[in-house]
């Protein structure tokens, strides 16, 4: 088999080679997974294109998973696993639903059970009674290849799909015995993504109407934002609005910049904004949380024509993506003569209340503080859903677009340390940590192995406080204390990590953490840091949102 894209007659391949030539020809380097009984000949394929295709093999399959979702966040190209069928990816499908929950092309390659035993319920080897349909459970891109010669075709069409509009993971399937079936194969040339829809002239004139005339504007902007930094910059500057990112958002503007705001001061200049232009995020927060509803003027952009409806309509509505919409907006508002503006005073007393709040929380506040001056101004940052980095995803100064990661909505334990390894490996030329607690490090734990066998560099630090602390401070100050399946009993982190051949070391204050992680980055080896910590400040106390739990009626 040939590796050249060039060939455009049918060539005769295996699936499996199918499927790695498809990869290939699609830009992929890297796959993340682990070989199987019904992936032999897939694997097989692989190893004919490894000068060209590395293949990073886990020890769980949901790594493996989380290690493409995490190339995937960090390089914006699509990151690829492979897992057998059955237990192997229902495994990987906590990571699929947490890409979709993010808006990530994630490329997930599976087997089945031999063709001609497919819904037969013979109880084969991880059969299930209906792959597809549990998978399309999940993401909306789900497909099974019945001959090699469907292979290319069903892949571009995948690759399509996860790149145009709102970025989405997809799964194909492909039978064993199909797998290595030798036949006829037209290579297929890679798919553009669908081009952004245009908005509306007449639309686009209205929203600038509405913003020029605003006193008090605000922006509200959400991962969509990502590669459209550019064209937020000067919508903001025009109008002098603050541009509040969500977590997923940050570093949109950098911090240093007098517009920037986290979603904590952005909570209070929604208090008193007139008119808000939402950009590229579901928007769902803010609309069930921070009230107002009929009281300020909504303008949204977002690519998705049924998300920009939820949970609300908008006053205006402009489908096309955040590059082209707010490209036509300053545009709009440009020709109408609206000039450089300064921020509205509000909003600036907002923003240092906030700040001055955020930064009476020790230790939070010193931590963070510590880890901002260690790690580099375009470092990666993968932060878990942990008491510490509640505090982080607001307070954190963050520098360069795409450099601070989150599980999306899913929220999901255990996501941040493959992910970060998935990162690195995307991003070689950048300084990468996650951010952990000792509960959900220990979903993943598993993966030290992984960094070490492939020599990812990435230097976990993992805040332990012998608890599921998000959810013991729930249980303290909303149910009087009634602690319950809290309370965690752990390995000693710092003799485990070296166990598997790493650096560890123990960081008991901010001023050993920062000396300690900037000597852990500067070795460019995987490494893990321990922090001891106790009860922590409520960062949640400051935050308004909708209960998650639901509203007793």
């Amino acid at each position: 088999m040939t590796s050249t894209s060039t060939t455009t007659t049918p060539q005769t391949m295996t699936g499996g080679q199918a499927v790695a030539r498809a990869l290939l020809d699609h830009g992929v380097d890297t796959v993340f997974g682990i070989p199987g009984i019904q992936l032999d000949n897939l694997f097989d394929a692989f190893y004919e294109l490894r000068n060209n295709l590395r293949v990073v093999h886990t020890r769980h399959e949901q790594g493996a998973a989380f290690m493409a979702m995490g190339y995937a966040q960090a390089s914006g190209r699509t990151g690829v696993f492979a897992v057998v069928p059955g237990p192997g990816l229902l495994n990987s499908l906590t990571a699929v639903a947490t890409g979709a929950s993010a808006n990530l092309p994630m490329l997930g390659i599976t087997g089945q059970i031999p063709s001609y035993q497919i819904g037969q319920g013979y109880g084969i080897a991880h059969e299930l009674k209906d792959q597809l349909a549990v998978t399309r459970g999940v993401i909306d891109w789900a497909e099974r290849a019945e001959h090699p010669a469907q292979v290319p075709a069903l892949l571009a069409d995948a690759f399509q799909h996860m790149h145009s509009g709102r970025k989405q993971p997809a799964v194909f399937e492909m039978a064993p015995d199909l797998l290595g079936q030798s036949a006829p194969v037209q290579p297929a040339a890679p798919l553009a993504p669908h081009p952004a829809p245009v908005p509306e002239a007449a639309l686009v004139a209205r929203a600038a109407e509405r913003l020029a005339a605003a006193k008090r504007p605000l922006i509200l902007v959400g991962g969509g934002i990502v590669d459209a930094e550019a064209a937020v910059l000067a919508v903001a500057e025009r109008l002098g609005a603050p541009v509040v990112m969500s977590p997923n958002a940050r570093g949109s503007l950098p911090d240093s910049h007098p517009l920037a705001f986290t979603m904590m001061p952005g909570q209070d200049a929604w208090a008193a904004c007139d008119t808000a232009l939402i950009v590229g995020t579901r928007f769902t927060n803010q609309a069930l949380a921070w009230g107002r509803e009929g009281e300020v003027e909504t303008i949204r952009i977002d690519i998705d024509p049924m998300q920009i409806t939820k949970p609300r309509r908008a006053d205006i509505s402009l489908v096309t993506s955040a590059e082209v919409g707010l490209g036509a907006l300053d545009a709009a508002l440009a020709e109408a003569g609206v000039e450089a503006r300064g921020i509205w005073p509000e909003a600036e007393t907002a923003r240092a209340e906030m700040q001055a709040k955020l930064a009476e929380m020790e230790p939070l506040a010193g931590l963070t503080g510590a880890l901002r001056r260690a790690l580099p101004a375009d470092g990666l940052v993968f932060a878990d859903v942990t008491r510490f980095t509640v505090y982080a995803r607001f307070a954190m100064a963050m520098h360069e677009p795409r450099s601070f990661f989150m599980p999306g909505f899913q929220a999901t334990l255990g996501w941040s340390y493959p992910a970060a390894l998935g990162a690195k490996v995307a991003r070689p030329d950048r300084k990468v940590v996650a951010l952990c607690g000792d509960g959900g490090f220990m979903f993943t734990v598993q993966e030290l192995a992984t960094a070490v066998h492939h020599d990812i560099p990435v230097t976990a630090v993992v805040f332990n406080n012998q608890a599921y602390g998000n959810v013991k401070t729930i249980q303290r100050n909303s149910y009087g204390g009634r602690h319950i399946a809290v309370d965690l009993t752990n390995p000693d982190f710092v003799a485990m990590a070296r166990a598997y051949g790493m650096r560890a070391d123990l960081a008991e204050t901010p001023e050993a953490f920062e000396e300690t992680l900037a000597s852990h980055l500067a070795d460019e080896k995987p490494s893990l840091i321990e922090i001891p910590v106790g009860e922590m400040p409520n960062v949640w106390s400051l935050v308004r949102r909708p209960p998650s739990a639901g509203v007793s009626r």
